[in-house]
């Protein structure tokens, strides 16, 4: 394949993929300040604020185990282009919410849910396609990042909307849906990679090429990228809010804004220091960083929120990066959206996680300190899983990988 170094119309597609994936994060997150408001303005629970995050990652699922399998088949662009589409379409269903209330929420949610995960893992093999094999860490880098700065300008352009804009129900979500029909226009002109179309059944799971690279690497580094997030989008605002502290809107936009915005700075560092380093330096920095956020959901330890973001973001970044990486080197060519998909579906895992721990043992967790002690606790024992095995399965991928090149 042509080097994006030699090849000007591959690099101005690779922006306008890039762009896009940009856009499809913003909207995914740029609707959580607004969900926050809405649990305050129709007197819902916490629990029914995380719900709104678990009905995102339910719609997720199915998205991610098919969308990546089915673009080995058919294409990258004939699965991305027309789930863009579909993200537009709930980007406008979550306006409805003002009128129709709980109801359109949830069914927003879900529709966002399943075009988002489609978009997110057709378009990061997608760009590996474009960029080629010398390229593949750098592609690596800029589809986590460009999804970190999405999901982090979402929520702090959101939030600060919703606190101090008029229409707060409404405004906030035209900026998402601009970006989005921009990326719908650029995205007609960006090539299609795969260009041999393949019938027969639609292969969905781990390749058995892939099962030692999974269980060893992917799937615990997968649960360092996104569930440590969502402390900061739920349970450190809801309880930072328990202590009287105000401005809970803008407060949430910009944890998030940290946290999401040093993920996409932690992906230049992790191509880097490459994906063993990644490993276990994600689990190590977000059990650090959830210790901070314990003091932060403290009474007058606020402050707090701003080192237990940031460590919890970089952390966030090196482990989408890592992943990435190392999904790439340890899946066949033919089955690499399929290995993609299987370690969104952890990654998105983490947003059900505050969900499932009130339903588990009550909506009282949800605002107390012992849950984030827990998720310390279990990023810890996660960085020395990849430490120890994770580190030995990516010397051993790449060295086969020095062999066969």
């Amino acid at each position: 394949m042509t080097s994006v170094t030699e090849e000007p119309r591959l690099r101005s597609a690779i922006v306008k993929l890039a762009f896009s994936l940009f856009a499809v994060a913003m909207s995914s997150q740029a609707v959580s300040p607004l969900l926050l408001y809405y649990t305050h303005d129709l007197k819902l629970s916490g629990t029914i604020l995380t719900a709104f995050f678990a009905i995102y990652a339910l719609g997720l699922v199915p998205a991610l185990l098919l969308g990546g399998a089915h673009s080995d088949r058919i294409g990258r662009k004939a699965v991305v282009y027309p789930s863009v589409v579909l993200v537009l379409c709930a980007v406008l269903a979550l306006e409805s919410a003002a009128a129709f209330g709980e109801a359109a929420l949830i069914v927003a949610r879900l529709l966002q849910g399943l075009t988002a995960g489609a978009c997110f893992t057709v378009g990061a093999v997608w760009l590996r396609e474009l960029a080629g094999p010398t390229h593949a860490k750098r592609a690596a880098m800029i589809a986590s990042g460009v999804m970190a700065f999405g999901f982090a300008s979402g929520p702090l352009t959101t939030g600060i909307l919703v606190q101090w804009a008029p229409w707060p129900k409404i405004l906030p979500m035209l900026v998402p849906a601009v970006l989005l029909a921009i990326a719908l226009i650029l995205l007609r002109s960006v090539p299609e990679t795969v260009t041999e179309r393949r019938y027969g059944k639609i292969r969905v799971g781990v390749p058995r090429e892939s099962v030692a690279g999974f269980f060893a690497y992917l799937l615990p580094i997968a649960l360092l990228t996104y569930t440590p997030a969502m402390l900061a989008l739920t349970i450190f605002p809801l309880q930072i809010a328990e202590t009287g502290v105000g401005m809970i809107y803008a407060l949430a936009g910009l944890s998030m804004f940290f946290v999401q915005g040093t993920a996409a700075y932690a992906a230049i560092y992790a191509r880097r220091w490459g994906p063993k380093a990644c490993g276990w330096l994600s689990g190590f920095l977000c059990a650090i960083g959830c210790l901070c956020g314990y003091f932060a959901v403290q009474p007058d330890g606020w402050p707090w929120l701003i080192p237990a973001s940031l460590l919890i973001g970089f952390s966030g970044g090196l482990a989408m990066t890592g992943g990435l990486m190392v999904a790439d080197l340890v899946a066949p060519p033919d089955r690499r959206g399929a290995l993609v998909s299987m370690f969104y579906v952890v990654v998105y895992f983490g947003f059900m996680v505050p969900t499932i721990f009130s339903l588990i043992w009550g909506k009282q967790t949800l605002e107390e300190g012992s849950t984030v002690m827990i998720h310390a606790i279990v990023a810890f024992i996660l960085g020395l899983v990849l430490l120890g095995p994770g580190r030995r399965v990516v010397q051993r991928a790449e060295s086969a990988a020095v062999a066969e090149g």
